[in-house]
């Protein structure tokens, strides 16, 4: 198995996972809050593709992870996994547009696992303010990955971390810079509170409570432009690590592979 992030931040998020090889290979893309073309075209660097999916899967309604996801599923023909609430009245996402577009929408539910394919998803509720929103494991040929950003509180993933042997976790913000940064007060406390963004020292510290001794690697993702920097995130992060997992920081825009079989 293997997690190809194309994108992640707040300017757009877009991940393919994969198991599997050729006409048995499962892919699943996971948010699409970029343009079509440039997700394709990030994919084609992977060596993937988009156009072949067996599913298309949504963490939650924030349009930089959400916009382009009913297109994607529509030119790949591939079903929507989504929570049922996390639709709305938003036109690219409202059950008009699904039936226009002839998209089949399959709802999950929190703890609940299941099957696309090759790979095993189950769906972990985040506390996020967006109403449904959901990190999820990823589990294949008995390698596990965990995926989770845009969270506010990391205890709810102090149960699943130890399971995992990659993982992809957001470290949005240096909580100093966040405070001296350019943001109103109003956008730090939402950021800063208990239902936005991790931090790198929370997220420092349930690597530091939870990462068990299976853990290969980590990458954190959705860092902030204007209130973190790869630096200050991996400064944080690292010593809280084993020496042997590989640590790195995702780009706002990819490719970057990590999983079963890739060069670290």
């Amino acid at each position: 198995m293997k997690i190809h992030l194309l994108a992640s931040g707040s300017s757009g998020n877009c991940t393919l996972i994969t198991a599997g090889e050729g006409i048995h290979a499962t892919r699943i893309c996971l948010d699409c809050g970029i343009p079509q073309r440039t997700a394709r075209l990030l994919a084609e660097r992977c060596g993937e593709t988009l156009a072949n999916l067996d599913g298309v899967l949504m963490t939650h309604h924030h349009a930089d992870h959400s916009a382009n996801v009913i297109p994607i599923a529509a030119r790949a023909n591939a079903p929507l996994y989504a929570h049922s609430d996390s639709f709305g009245n938003k036109t690219k996402l409202s059950l008009k547009e699904r039936e226009r577009r002839n998209i089949q929408h399959i709802s999950f539910q929190d703890g609940v696992p299941f099957q696309i394919g090759a790979i095993s998803v189950t769906p972990i509720a985040l506390p996020h303010d967006a109403g449904p929103t959901f990190g999820f494991q990823f589990e294949a040929d008995g390698v596990r990955a965990g995926f989770f950003t845009d969270l506010g509180i990391a205890d709810v993933l102090a149960a699943w971390i130890p399971n995992f042997h990659y993982l992809v976790i957001e470290a949005n913000h240096d909580l100093s810079m966040l405070r001296n940064g350019p943001y109103p007060q109003v956008l730090i406390d939402r950021v800063s509170g208990p239902q936005g963004h991790l931090s790198n020292q929370q997220t420092a510290n349930i690597l530091q409570q939870a990462a068990g001794p299976g853990l290969k690697q980590v990458v954190l993702a959705h860092l902030s432009k204007q209130n973190n920097s790869p630096e200050k995130a991996l400064a944080t992060i690292r010593p809280q690590l084993h020496p042997e997992v590989h640590l790195q920081t995702a780009p706002p825009i990819g490719p970057l592979t990590i999983g079963e079989n890739c060069a670290v």
